[in-house]
């Protein structure tokens, strides 16, 4: 029988090397006690505990072998950063760092603030996966705002996309305690010689099709440090930057800017439910047809580039323009300033695309804050 989630059998060498963690299992000492599973990833799986020391709920992140080292040179020193960011954006809280050994090694273990489902789980809810604009505008404002943050502390987050902005919930025992014990018990099974603990994420009670004024209240955050970078900027090998022209260059390059791009397709995504390229073929016909879609000109310093010496403006894929693909999902009134909006962090030139600030102080979200007290 497989593991029904990670792979415990697995060494590092071939893809595991995860923690084997069992529900109330102790942690740090005797600090935190594992509550429940919340979810995993290639690189960690993540347990709700109960500190009874501080009589709080926490989540702990618990990297694999492999990936701790690396968590502990880039990722943990820029979630430190964060402390000195303004802390009425919309980011992860930092509650510390420990490590915890397994037969095959050590362990990373990070601290947070627990948090439940992503935005993209929302968007499979909705139908044709489409997001009314009022809610796209909430979720867009608040990354922006989020990155204008990291981008001027000079960190890149590197992994912008509807996966990694999750629903932040209340952690006080008076609220969650009474939610977790209403719930299923975790499923657990022994496969050979580990304990498989089955995901139970946490719930929160907000929809795809919320009204503006539930939806300004929505409490967002932008998570997943994991391909964050301060100061030096270099794609990471196989990194998915959302087909940003300057990564796919021999010479390939990603700076905050980066992000941005980023922020224009999940925008363009969210709103019409599918991708606004569909790219084939070599990278100089990858980037012909982001040209012609996006009706704009590359730097002309990267003819020069090696991946680009057959780049010719016309010999492109399919390329329907952004505003085509916006009016057949938004209603007639909301195309151009949507269109506007997207345009702008599309550019193809990295010094050309919107910054943070401009995106967040776009007029297109202007709405996207509004006070839901009904007495402003």
């Amino acid at each position: 029988m497989s593991y029904p989630e990670e792979p415990l059998d697995l060494p590092p060498t071939e893809g595991g090397g995860y923690y084997p963690a069992n529900i109330r299992q102790k942690l740090n000492g005797d600090k935190y006690e594992i509550v429940r599973k919340l979810g995993y990833g290639p690189r960690s799986s993540t347990w709700l505990v109960w500190d009874s020391r501080d009589a709080d709920y926490f989540a702990v992140k618990i990297f694999t072998i492999t990936a701790s080292e690396q968590a502990k040179t880039v990722e943990l020193p820029i979630l430190r950063v964060l402390d000195s960011v303004d802390a009425s954006l919309r980011l992860p809280a930092f509650h510390g760092s420990f490590w915890e050994k397994s037969g095959d090694g050590d362990h990373l273990c990070v601290v947070t603030n627990p948090l439940s489902t992503s935005i993209h789980v929302l968007q499979e809810q909705a139908e044709h996966q489409r997001l009314p604009v009022h809610v796209v505008q909430r979720i867009v404002r608040t990354v922006a705002d989020a990155l204008e943050g990291l981008h001027g502390a000079g960190i890149m987050h590197g992994a912008v996309k509807a996966d990694n902005i999750l629903f932040s919930t209340a952690t006080q025992p008076e609220f969650l305690k009474p939610i977790l014990d209403s719930e299923p018990a975790p499923t657990t099974s022994r496969i050979k010689k580990h304990v498989a603990v089955r995901s139970q994420p946490l719930i929160h009670d907000f929809k795809w099709n919320d009204k503006p004024k539930r939806v300004v209240d929505w409490p967002l955050i932008l998570n997943n440090f994991g391909h964050a970078q301060s100061s030096t900027y270099k794609p990471e090998k196989n990194g998915d930057y959302s087909f940003a022209p300057e990564t796919l260059l021999q010479q390939a390059s990603c700076s905050p800017q980066t992000d941005i791009w980023m922020l224009g397709i999940m925008t363009f995504t969210l709103l019409t439910g599918g991708p606004p390229f569909y790219l084939t073929g070599n990278i100089s016909k990858q980037i012909a047809t982001l040209s012609a879609a996006l009706e704009d000109e590359l730097p002309k310093e990267w003819l020069g580039d090696s991946k680009m010496k057959d780049f010719n403006t016309t010999a492109h894929g399919y390329a329907p323009s952004l505003e085509s693909g916006l009016e057949d999902a938004l209603h007639k009134d909301d195309v151009a300033a949507a269109t506007a909006f997207v345009k702008g962090c599309l550019r193809l030139d990295p010094k050309k695309r919107f910054t943070s600030t401009e995106c967040s102080d776009h007029e297109w979200l202007a709405a996207a804050n509004a006070c839901s007290c009904g007495f402003c």
